[in-house]
């Protein structure tokens, strides 16, 4: 076994002695299908945190011939599949990660030569009875590897995109790298070599300036997975089975991890995050830790048409219409707010509806880097969301009615263009604009349900934190009065009797003379 060829099964042994592992490993029985036909360049493409090298280390054990890893895969679902014996350590896998040729003090220029020369040292280590493999490039020495012993290879290269994202500018490079990949995937010889070429990354392959020459690859995206939809993240019943296991609240974990979706499977939750929760025994922002919300902030920053309007309807619990087409796949700053927002759900910041083509942001997780994002934007200071939330929040607290309405009417008036301005829903999600900041200490909910029907927006203290819960009830066309009225005749405080201290009971309203106006109470609760 070698670091690159015929790695080996070490990596798949590890990863299920977890005791969070979900088995994925239903992904090979798919890819045996393909083995040997068309369909064997396959490119899959996923979010940061969504089980890429997971997947990867899986496939490399399965198909490694230098192991016998029928013990490990026996209890798992491709043991079950007719094609299971057929292929299982029945191939040379040639296994790399890209991102390890650009680590801190690496040269980026020259990882290229360093890839091919470590891959191109094991070939030769293996096979040292032919003659001449040391002279040839990697694609040549194995060709001839191939002619003189049959051997048939399964690539699996992970986060093949990493010179795209580690030098953005450099097309030089970049296009050196994919004619190094053609030479590898679609030179004619390499064709009985190749049993399969798995290759995953961030963003799919087609659309990058430099390698038109790389279109044989099917790619199965976080806008469109096809088939490979059960195996990009967990799913209801693996999660329903996880929380179990550990003791944990299912209700929490969807507000936490649930939200992306995809033709068929509506539920998907980001499966690194909530395996960390499982670990650690809470719920938190797992995904985030790991990846600097800088590009985030970037994309928001920029310049783009309409996109500060957008976002504030995305930060209310909206969707945006989005056309997917004319993004080119590259990691620079996008051109136009579609591509933007494209680019976005590549890296999981949203989440994609593909029948109709809109984008939202999906659970609390997503939410708290965006939360993270604002409060640095260099927007207008009239539509900083972050910062006008927060005195939004304060202005509620020190019962400053006036304040309260015109940040509303200020609000209502910045998001005409994404909103139908004039109805109840649209108010709604103003006010959840406004709340952005509170959702740091409180749980935001719309339409909380009270037994005598439902208060348009509960602001409710999270665990450890101090501080009243709020009722927020919202009235279009009437006066502000009938809003404090029903939360009163419908008992709204009642309902949230378990919180003790005070409530604020906040009216909104947005009047026939098309004003706004609100009005404040604190109500005091009997101590039991």
């Amino acid at each position: 076994m070698g670091r690159f060829l015929n790695p080996g099964n070490g990596g798949f042994q590890r990863i299920i002695k977890d005791a969070v592992y979900v088995d994925k490993t239903g992904i090979i029985g798919a890819l045996n299908q393909w083995i040997d036909t068309s369909a064997r360049y396959v490119c899959v493409s996923r979010a940061r945190r969504f089980g890429k090298t997971v997947a990867a280390r899986t496939i490399r054990a399965y198909y490694d011939n230098s192991c016998d890893s029928h013990e490990l895969f026996a209890p798992y679902a491709i043991a079950q599949d007719q094609s299971y014996e057929t292929h299982i350590n029945q191939y040379d896998v040639i296994g790399i990660d890209v991102q390890s040729f650009f680590q801190v003090g690496q040269e980026p220029k020259s990882f290229i030569a360093r890839l091919s020369t470590e891959v191109l040292e094991e070939v030769c280590a293996k096979w040292p009875d032919i003659a001449g493999l040391k002279e040839k490039t990697l694609a040549d020495a194995l060709i001839k590897v191939h002619a003189k012993t049959g051997a048939r290879f399964v690539f699996v290269i992970d986060e093949w995109d990493a010179v795209f994202r580690f030098c953005p500018n450099d097309e030089a490079l970049q296009k050196d790298w994919i004619h190094f990949l053609r030479d590898l995937f679609k030179q004619e010889d390499m064709d009985a070599v190749i049993a399969l070429a798995y290759i995953t990354g961030i963003l799919p392959v087609k659309k990058y300036k430099t390698q038109s020459s790389l279109n044989q690859f099917r790619e199965y995206t976080m806008l469109r997975p096809l088939m490979l939809e059960p195996f990009v993240g967990f799913l209801p019943s693996e999660v329903d089975a996880l929380c179990e296991k550990f003791g944990m609240n299912r209700a929490e974990a969807a507000e936490w991890y649930d939200g992306y979706m995809f033709a068929h499977e509506h539920h998907v939750y980001n499966p690194c995050s909530l395996a960390q929760a499982m670990a650690y025994g809470e719920y938190g922002s797992y995904w985030t830790q790991t990846d600097s919300f800088e590009s985030l902030l970037d994309y928001i920053n920029a310049d783009l048409d309409g996109i500060y309007d957008d976002v504030m309807c995305l930060i209310g619990g909206g969707r945006v219409n989005v056309d997917t087409g004319s993004y080119d796949n590259s990691f620079t700053v996008p051109k136009c707010k579609d591509d933007c927002f494209t680019l976005l759900t590549h890296i999981g910041y949203l989440a994609y509806d593909a029948e109709a083509s809109q984008v939202f942001i999906p659970n609390e997780e997503v939410r708290m880097a965006f939360r993270a994002a604002l409060k640095q934007c260099s927007w207008p200071d009239a539509i900083k969301p972050y910062q006008r939330s927060r005195k939004f929040i304060q202005s509620i607290l020190a019962e400053d009615n006036a304040t309260v309405a015109r940040m509303v009417e200020e609000t209502h008036q910045n998001m005409t263009s994404v909103l139908m301005y004039n109805n109840e829903n649209a108010l709604s999600c103003v006010i959840s604009v406004l709340c952005f900041f509170a959702e740091n200490q409180y749980k935001v909910i719309r339409e909380f349900p009270t037994g005598k029907g439902f208060a348009d927006i509960v602001l409710l203290p999270k665990k450890r934190i101090h501080g009243p819960a709020m009722v927020i009830e919202l009235k279009f066309k009437q006066e502000v009065k009938a809003a404090i009225d029903q939360i009163h005749e419908n008992d709204y405080p009642d309902s949230l009797k378990k919180f003790y201290g005070e409530l604020i009971l906040v009216g909104i309203s947005y009047n026939k003379k098309k004003a706004h106006e609100c009005v404040i109470e604190r109500f005091e609760r009997e101590e039991m």
